[in-house]
């Protein structure tokens, strides 16, 4: 009887012990403050207008991939079981860091693959940004993750939860450590207000939501914000919307953000806007293009309540390099760009079209379905179309067995590497492979 109420006391003090530590862990949260600084769209330059209506109604036309990129490199990347969501560029050493959600590696031609030293399971990672997981601050070679916040009890279940980004130690000690670190066990994290927005991007310095103002059902504003939690700046990008976050249910979205090559300048779109904008500076931001679907669009004519219409469009992925900005869209009930095998890609959106706004040129193409990306005049590879983008390199993901069987050999010196990788018999075939251009 005294063990039975011993036991008793233990499991009551224990749970006292956690109901205070989750008390503890929402204080954390802090309330959304107002904005410490004034934030300044500015409109003194004129957008660039990309008519995607005109342009897909119109002939379609072949461009080459020496119109985009000078240099090819191909990097193995593992295979089906967990493809490359994000990758990013090393300064200064050929080698990338790919999230094959939910790990990750380190790459570099010539030498086997390492597994970074963090490890968490697919449910820790926050999944509202296409897959774009880290931040590499290049300074300091510290990783940032932004990461659910659910844990084995309220995974699953309407709990709350609180989304964090982690920041873990430098580059060095990643790759050598013995022990893995997982994210129960890091030092710094930092709580995000979310609350009813979405998380767009972030930094070694802070993060940006998609702002939606009380109940409404679409983001007018960008808010940023310290590690620390502190409003920095609020961005009014558009009006206000009258529909409510349940007529906007149905309505597919799509949002995305990219650092320029110093980390110093935010690319970004935010849902249901047809802008894409730069954050120039902590208290600046400016458009740069406007995308036009017209009467394509997913809100042309909608209709409270109703399904999207068939033949309505709009992004699914938005990358950017130096020569032009690539547009993959997807069309209701359109036609569907599909792999060599004839099936939709599982581990990658599936698009209806290609446009790309050459900067050059000063002009917006679609490019062929028989093509499906650029023609590759580099070293006579499969055709090109990006799949992701770090600072100015733009990567497509490939199976090797696919590149085995469609690559045409030419005879071409400027094939060496890339038949090299082909013929390498040590290469299993269900091999990925990350073709990266520049």
């Amino acid at each position: 009887m005294k063990t039975l109420s011993a036991l008793i006391a233990i499991c009551t003090v224990c749970l006292s012990i956690l109901g205070s530590c989750k008390g503890k862990e929402e204080k954390n949260i802090r309330p959304v403050t107002p904005p410490k600084y004034e934030g300044k769209v500015d409109y003194t330059a004129t957008p660039i207008s990309i008519d995607l209506e005109k342009t897909i109604e119109g002939d379609k036309e072949p461009l080459k991939l020496s119109q985009i990129a000078s240099e090819i490199e191909y990097h193995i990347v593992g295979d089906a079981n967990y493809t490359v969501t994000q990758a990013i560029a090393i300064p200064d050493s050929n080698a990338f860091l790919t999230f094959n959600n939910p790990r990750l590696y380190y790459r570099k031609i010539g030498k086997p693959s390492k597994r970074y030293g963090f490890k968490a399971l697919a449910y820790k990672w926050n999944n509202e940004m296409n897959g774009h997981n880290l931040f590499y601050d290049k300074k300091t070679t510290r990783m940032y993750c932004a990461l659910s916040g659910k844990d084995q009890n309220n995974r699953g279940t309407d709990d709350p939860y609180y989304p964090q980004i982690a920041e873990l130690p430098p580059l060095d000690t990643m790759l050598t450590i013995n022990r893995y670190v997982f994210p129960e066990i890091v030092e710094k994290k930092y709580p995000i207000n979310l609350q009813n927005d979405k998380l767009l991007g972030f930094s070694s310095s802070g993060y940006m939501l998609s702002h939606y103002e009380d109940s409404t059902g679409i983001p007018n504003s960008l808010l940023t914000f310290n590690l620390e939690g502190e409003t920095l700046c609020k961005f009014m990008l558009k009006e206000q919307s009258a529909l409510s976050r349940k007529e906007t249910d149905n309505i597919p979205f799509f949002q995305t953000s990219w650092w320029n090559e110093a980390q110093d300048q935010m690319t970004f779109m935010i849902p249901f806007c047809d802008t894409v904008y730069q954050l120039r500076d902590p208290q600046t931001v400016v458009p740069l293009y406007n995308i036009h679907f017209g009467k394509s669009g997913v809100l042309s004519d909608y209709e409270e309540g109703q399904e999207v219409k068939d033949g309505k469009m709009w992004l699914r992925t938005l990358y950017e390099n130096p020569k032009g900005l690539f547009m993959g869209i997807y069309q209701k009930k359109g036609p569907k760009l599909v792999s060599w095998l004839g099936y939709e890609y599982e581990y990658k959106p599936t698009l209806s079209y290609q446009a790309v706004y050459l900067k050059e040129e000063g002009k917006t193409f679609v490019l062929p379905r028989r093509e499906q990306g650029f023609i590759n005049d580099l070293d006579g590879g499969l055709t090109f179309w990006p799949d992701g983008q770090t600072d100015n390199y733009l990567y497509m993901i490939r199976t090797l067995t696919e590149m085995r069987m469609n690559v045409k050999r030419t005879g071409s010196p400027a094939q060496q590497k890339l038949l090299e990788l082909l013929d390498n018999t040590r290469i299993k075939e269900n091999q990925y492979v990350m073709i990266v251009v520049k």
